[in-house]
């Protein structure tokens, strides 16, 4: 299980970190995606829980709008498009749900009221992290939370994970 969580870890950082050199991204987000599935798949040979299915196939989905997005981009131009913003709405959703699957799949596998508080706190965070970004696209002030709360998911979803694949390497 230490290389599913090794994994789970390299991709979010991935998602999360956005590294440019000269307009080409370091860290593209699909190659996080991807890392996930991959840890998703490993996870999967240990044991065979339903939120690991869901987790993967989301991974999946999410790492194909991740490399049609750019697309997308190009074609709305500067204005407003609508369509574009459901669709990324819906990717935050989409995303949101990813983590929340792994989460509870570590919890259903290992129930620990650790565990437990970690799918809390961060259905916490994603949850007003998903409002604020809302928010965002009739009050653009909200824009300065949603950004503060996305580092805070994403440091806290790291913090998780490493802490996860360390309780794996104290039992290996």
């Amino acid at each position: 299980m230490k290389k599913a969580y090794t994994c789970l870890l390299i991709g979010c950082l991935f998602i999360w970190l956005d590294l440019s050199i000269m307009g080409i991204n370091v860290l593209p987000d699909f190659v996080g995606y991807i890392l996930i599935v991959i840890g998703v798949y490993f996870g999967e040979k240990h044991q065979r829980i339903q939120e690991f299915i869901q987790a993967k196939y989301l991974g999946i989905a999410l790492s194909i709008y991740c490399l049609i997005y750019p697309l997308f981009q190009q074609f709305s131009g500067i204005e407003v498009w609508w369509p574009l913003v459901a669709l990324t709405l819906t990717a935050n959703l989409a995303t949101i749900y990813l983590f929340y699957s792994l989460l509870k799949a570590e919890y259903l596998w290992h129930p620990q009221t650790r565990t437990r508080q970690f799918i809390n706190n961060y259905l916490t965070l994603a949850i007003t992290h998903f409002i604020s970004t809302c928010l965002t696209f009739f009050i653009p002030v909200f824009a300065i939370l949603a950004v503060a709360l996305e580092v805070i998911q994403a440091i806290y979803l790291i913090y998780i994970f490493y802490t996860l694949r360390e309780q794996q390497t104290e039992t290996d």
